[in-house]
């Protein structure tokens, strides 16, 4: 029989005494880049990068948002300069971060179901964390089916692989930070030893 695979779970890392609400309303008066993926969602869905390849720290800002597949070294963008808490936020993964990125649902939005192909603790070395900075109870994250639970300022693992999907049908933006990392001992303990796991019903392959 074979094991069975995570879709969710909440991560017992602790945010205390980070200002993440200013950081966020500093992240707004940038100038954000619409999804370049226009087919997988309805409405408007924004990014502003933080960590990017560094072989494009002086290019376009599409390249340092959507440029995932690199060899290259990832680096601090110019925005993540003036966003401190989020800054040390990311540092407290005791583990290699590769992209990172703020995600914007615009009100009245639509992320449709994909997925992200490999990027799974199971799929592959890589995870992909998630922490709600902005969200609504209007807001329906679900993953395999199921929803996650997600308030503000949680943390989650969030299995990319298996189909996804996120429905804002409030008045007001989601906004999530969303972390690549490479999983070694201390985040693969980190997710396992998640109290509320939730695993996928649905084959995933």
């Amino acid at each position: 029989m074979s094991e069975p695979i995570l879709a969710f779970a909440p991560l017992d890392l602790l945010l205390e005494g980070l200002e993440l609400s200013s950081d966020i309303e500093a992240a707004k008066s940038h100038d954000w880049v619409s999804h370049v993926n226009t087919s997988c969602y309805d409405g408007d869905w924004d990014v502003l990068p933080l960590i990017i390849p560094k072989e494009h720290l002086d290019s376009h800002i599409i390249l340092q948002a959507f440029s995932h597949n690199c060899e290259s070294p990832w680096v601090e963008s110019q925005y993540l300069k003036h966003l401190p808490s989020i800054r040390a936020l990311i540092d407290r993964f005791e583990c290699d971060v590769l992209s990172v990125r703020l995600m914007r649902l615009h009100a009245n939005s639509y992320i449709k179901p994909h997925r992200d192909q490999g990027l799974s603790l199971e799929a592959s070395s890589q995870a992909r964390i998630h922490i709600p900075l902005e969200i609504s109870p209007e807001v329906q994250f679900q993953v395999d089916g199921a929803t996650v639970p997600m308030v503000v300022n949680s943390v989650w693992y969030i299995n990319a692989d298996a189909e996804h999907s996120v429905k804002n049908t409030g008045d007001t933006s989601r906004i999530n930070l969303v972390i690549d990392c490479n999983v070694n001992e201390w985040l693969f303990n980190l997710i396992m030893n998640s109290k509320n796991k939730t695993y996928c019903c649905k084959k995933v392959s």
